[in-house]
């Protein structure tokens, strides 16, 4: 079987969640990590008898990288992306692309240039309950959409914050409990309910004084479909709770907890129906970002994703997460802190 040759740029927190989905993956390799902590970098490697490199840039030069993923602090992405894409490396990034959608932009025209794949990390589009949900949409049987919400009540300790200098900084991290980590919530949101036409957003700081960016913010949404929604996120809420997303329309309604269905009604039954309610009790297969995300968050959701951008790069088609897709969540983002500045409606 042939394998695609992975790289890493980043072996801090989830660098080695990467790596143990790569050696997941029958036709992905781990050939190669790279971080400016030579220590850290040699733990990853011996642990999957990868190379080790301290320059991004050398190991770029090795012929058996077909792949990087990049994990190092969000807004240092655009840069590496870039230099990624002039080598012929195909690029999976974790998620945000980069903080700004201006950033993303480069990222996206450099990979283009280069007629090189670019994926964006949303696991959660690969959980089962997402899978379903976002059938049941295109299939129309929750009618007209009316509400779309995505509620992110998650906890985050001081230590947390202080654990790395561009935790919740604009300038590396690009916003706090929203652009940090309610964003797979706010990509799942629009996959299921479609572009928002305008934005009202407010935003603060309610446990975490010293950060730059916010630990708590709402929002109020218009669709361009018509349908309204809300977004309510926060890591500063203890213990942190199960992040959620409904949609509802006039004829079902449905909501995912980290990625399982934990309600699906709707008022013409299918025969699948039956099946997803016997289910509906049963654990997420992604883990869950409430409190620890490194303690609780499983590796499956990356599986998929890798898996999915090793086929892309062997059957020469796009990945099911591509760069203009990862875009749209940042876009999001923008609109709602831009809102929570401006006082004003915000068209993303």
């Amino acid at each position: 079987m042939a394998k695609i040759g992975y790289a890493i740029i980043g072996c801090g927190n989830i660098g080695p969640v990467h790596a143990a989905a790569i050696a997941a993956v029958p036709a992905a390799k781990l050939v190669a990590v790279s971080d400016v902590v030579e220590a850290t970098a040699k733990k990853l490697a011996g642990k999957y008898g990868a190379a080790m490199y301290t320059d991004y840039r050398k190991m770029l030069e090795r012929k058996d990288i077909q792949a990087v993923c990049l994990c190092v602090p969000s807004g240092m992405r655009m840069e590496i992306a870039v230099a990624c894409a002039a080598a012929g490396k195909n690029i999976l990034s974790e998620k945000p692309l980069d903080v700004t959608t201006k950033r993303i932009d480069k990222i996206i025209a450099a990979t283009d240039k280069a007629g090189v794949r670019l994926g964006c990390i949303f696991q959660s589009r690969f959980a089962e309950g997402s899978q379903q949900i976002k059938k049941a949409v295109e299939q129309g049987r929750f009618g007209a959409l009316t509400l779309g919400d995505a509620y992110i009540k998650w906890y985050r300790s001081p230590e947390y914050y202080a654990s790395g200098a561009w935790r919740g900084t604009w300038k590396l991290d690009g916003g706090g409990a929203l652009m940090n980590q309610g964003i797979h919530q706010i990509d799942l949101l629009q996959w299921f309910m479609g572009p928002v036409k305008s934005v009202r957003a407010q935003t603060t700081r309610r446990l975490h004084a010293g950060l730059e960016v916010e630990d708590t913010a709402t929002a109020m949404l218009e669709f361009e479909n018509g349908a309204f929604g809300v977004i309510e996120g926060s890591t500063a809420i203890w213990p942190g709770h199960p992040a959620r997303v409904e949609v509802h329309g006039s004829s079902g309604s449905a909501y995912t907890e980290d990625g399982a269905i934990k309600f699906w009604q709707f008022a013409k039954r299918r025969a699948v129906d039956a099946k997803i309610e016997a289910a509906l009790n049963q654990e997420s297969a992604l883990g869950s970002g409430a409190a620890d995300p490194l303690a609780s968050l499983k590796i499956e959701g990356h599986r998929r994703q890798i898996d999915d951008f090793t086929k892309a790069i062997l059957k020469d088609r796009p990945p099911l997460i591509d760069g203009r897709e990862g875009r749209n969540a940042v876009a999001l983002i923008e609109a709602v802190y831009k809102s929570a500045r401006t006082g004003k409606a915000v068209t993303p």
